[in-house]
């Protein structure tokens, strides 16, 4: 069947679904490069024209439905841009970014490089900037290629939702440890940007205590290791409450945050003190003196 045929005797497609392999990240940067080009120049749709390249199957494409049918968060697309404070992108010769490069550099180092899969960014105080670090981390590692995955485990004043425009009320992690849901997958957002995708904290929840210490979050943290190269888990202040903890011991490993002229010398001991107890072992620290 030529180019042609296949376009006019193509099936009406859900336009949820439409452009499947797209959204669910199945081609790497560069295919997908490829078939937007042959897409602009045969009308075909962006999968008919992967297909058409043999860079994918219809398997592929069924199985990419499929995936976003059972997704929530596949569904909905961050509604705003990326926010300034990712100066990782917004401002990429300052300081700051330069500062986020040398820390990830030694995270990929002393942490991806070693086997580790994930780990809490937790702050001392209040103020302290973990989302700030947690964000910027994110998106610095997989600009090198690296699979992350931002989750937003702070389900008391959660963040992440803003600095990358998702909608506040959707699918997260919350809906997941609800039990609206029972797959972790589908409250990811896949490819927020390249190699990047975001578990927000999801709908506010009475309980956070209660669900971030279940055996559900346990298995849902499993889960998505195994899809992902290294996780950045961002997590409420330590000195309000004991939320962070928990997530770092389910985890493992911590990176403590700290704000310059914010938090005295003894949070910080205190902090790693609470982290050696609930065994988690810090991996680094870092002196946020930039917001």
């Amino acid at each position: 069947m030529t180019e042609l045929d296949a376009t006019q005797n193509r099936l009406p497609v859900d336009p949820g679904l439409a452009d499947a392999l797209l959204k669910t990240g199945a081609l790497t940067d560069d295919e997908a490069r490829a078939v937007s080009e042959h897409q602009a120049r045969t009308g075909l749709s962006f999968d008919e024209a992967a297909v058409a390249l043999s860079l994918a199957t219809e398997e592929d494409i069924v199985l990419a439905r499929q995936a976003l049918q059972g997704s929530l968060a596949m569904q909905l697309a961050p509604s705003a841009a990326v926010s300034d404070e990712v100066v990782v992108l917004s401002d990429p010769t300052s300081p700051d970014a330069e500062a986020l490069r040398l820390l990830r550099t030694q995270i990929i180092a002393q942490h991806v490089g070693a086997g580790r899969r994930a780990f809490a960014v937790c702050g001392a105080t209040d103020g302290a900037g973990a989302s700030y670090i947690a964000a910027n981390l994110a998106v610095a590692l997989s600009q090198v290629g690296i699979k992350t995955l931002l989750v937003d485990a702070n389900l008391r004043n959660p963040r992440i939702d803003a600095v990358f425009g998702i909608d506040p009320n959707g699918p997260g992690l919350s809906t997941y440890l609800s039990l609206e849901v029972n797959r972790p997958e589908r409250v990811v957002y896949p490819n927020v940007l390249p190699n990047l995708s975001v578990v927000p904290a999801g709908p506010p929840v009475g309980r956070p205590q209660e669900l971030l210490s279940g055996a559900r979050f346990r298995t849902g943290v499993d889960i998505l290791l195994r899809q992902h190269d290294v996780a950045i888990f961002d997590t409420p202040a330590t000195n309000e409450n004991s939320d962070a903890l928990t997530v770092a011991g389910v985890l493992g490993y911590a990176l403590v945050v700290a704000r310059r002229n914010h938090a005295f010398v003894k949070d910080v001991q205190t902090l790693s003190s609470q982290l050696s107890a609930a065994r988690a072992n810090v991996i680094g620290s870092v002196l946020n003196e930039y917001i």
